[in-house]
């Protein structure tokens, strides 16, 4: 009792501190203070410091572990992205050593847009990549932190979000799969292919409110489970009836979920290097 109490005052003081607060993170570069290890939940699978909140809620679909990782931060600037090396590098490395260089309260996989070469690629605001590819849905993370899907982006369709937002990240992988609360209708075989008929690994990216996100991550036969499909993904999420925008992410081995550090999911099996991740920090200073 002594312990959890102590733990309980702990977690109160780091969200007076949070409250107290009222800076942003500075746009580039790896987030500035480490998680709150106090913040972090018994069980590993949950992380509450006043500014950042994440809930890792394991279960099982289609006879397949799946993870439904719920976040939520109180400023944009908590939502990030980092990459192996310099962003037009080709650099690689594990998901778990960029979240714990980056200061990562929460990490997952990014879109891996070094393993190909079209696209339009935006990392912390910066440009990396302007090789529109119509075949691949743009994903376009705007100033106020919220998620925009666009099908087949193209330079005028960039110019035109533009006019309206400043872009802060931009994923070149795909497909769309909810668009503004409704599921997207496309022939997958007119999109540059993710496996969309086949079971395997994924990684969805989902916003469900203001500064509120969610990632449904699968395990696959890479961990001798069956895998989805994508459709089956989106019928989980769109059984959840909170989901607003959903992107599919690079999957497959590079498919995964690190909390302070520590991987989360298919842990006694190997994730492939990766290029980027999807960060959330903390506004909490030491």
């Amino acid at each position: 009792m002594k312990k959890r109490a102590m733990r309980a005052l702990m977690i109160l003081m780091a969200v007076l501190t949070a409250a107290a607060a009222a800076e942003s993170l500075p746009p580039e570069g790896p987030a500035p203070y480490p998680p709150v290890s106090s913040a972090v939940s018994e069980d590993g699978l949950g992380y509450d410091d006043g500014s950042v909140s994440v809930r890792i809620v394991p279960g099982t679909a289609m006879d397949t572990k799946i993870y439904y990782v719920y976040v939520k931060i109180s400023d944009p600037s908590q939502l990030r992205t980092a990459t192996a090396g310099a962003p037009r590098s080709l650099v690689q490395t594990k998901a778990d050593a960029m979240a714990r260089r980056s200061n990562a309260v929460l990490a997952v996989n990014g879109d891996f847009y070094c393993g190909h070469n079209s696209g339009i690629v935006y990392r912390q605001g910066q440009m990396v990549r302007n090789v529109p590819a119509y075949t691949r849905d743009g994903l376009i993370i705007d100033e106020n932190g919220d998620l925009h899907i666009l099908p087949g982006i193209g330079a005028k369709d960039l110019e035109a979000f533009q006019s309206e937002h400043e872009v802060r990240e931009a994923f070149c992988f795909g497909p769309g799969l909810i668009i503004d609360g409704k599921r997207a209708e496309f022939d997958y075989k007119a999109k540059t292919s993710c496996g969309y008929p086949t079971r395997a690994q994924r990684m969805i990216f989902c916003q469900t409110g203001p500064l509120e996100y969610l990632f449904l991550a699968t395990e696959g036969p890479e961990q001798d489970q069956p895998g989805l499909t994508v459709p089956e993904c989106v019928d989980l999420l769109e059984a959840l009836g909170t989901v607003r925008q959903a992107y599919n992410l690079d999957g497959g081995n590079s498919t995964c979920i690190v909390l302070a550090g520590e991987k989360v999911n298919a842990r006694e099996f190997k994730t492939r290097d990766i290029g980027d991740i999807i960060y959330f920090a903390t506004l909490v200073k030491p």
